[in-house]
């Protein structure tokens, strides 16, 4: 760059394709590009992923029109909606996919009054994510997910 030019960081350009219950297989894959982690707590079996998708408002997340993450959220009631579940592959991390899905889920969701999600205590990227979203740490849970491991509940308040 010359003459104090910035680099212009661009938003990445993603899509959010709704995962179908003949997805159950490509979501499986995509939960376990995680591998065995203790900040994420993986649906590796065909009735996990077929709950989830069935269950919840669940997409993929699609860069050039290759899946490269998943997004999910449920409405509790019309004044509360959970995120369910983020995830990015690993050799698509850090380039600002995971935010760009959220922002979109956001506005997905509209002006629901109360929006919250759990995450690892330890998972320090994706609770900078949160924050930088409006998000605030609230309480601790041990085993919520009955892995063994601790989640921290994190709300956001419209």
């Amino acid at each position: 760059m010359e003459n104090g030019e910035k680099k212009v960081e661009h938003a990445p350009s993603i899509e959010l394709v709704r995962a179908t219950t003949d997805d159950t297989e490509a979501y499986i894959a995509l939960e376990k590009s995680l591998g065995e982690t203790e900040t994420y707590s993986t649906m590796d079996t065909p009735d996990e992923a077929l709950k989830n998708i069935t269950e919840c408002t669940t997409y993929f997340i699609k860069e050039d029109g290759v899946i490269v993450g998943s997004v999910s959220y449920v409405m509790k009631s019309p004044d509360h909606a959970y995120i369910d579940g983020l995830l990015v592959m690993p050799p698509h991390q850090g380039r600002g996919l995971g935010r760009a899905a959220m922002l979109k889920i956001l506005e997905e969701i509209g002006d629901v009054r109360l929006i919250d999600l759990v995450t690892h205590p330890d998972n320090a990227t994706s609770i900078k994510l949160y924050q930088s979203l409006g998000f605030t740490i609230g309480e601790r849970i041990e085993n919520y997910f009955g892995d063994g491991e601790p989640r921290i509940v994190m709300t956001l308040n419209r």
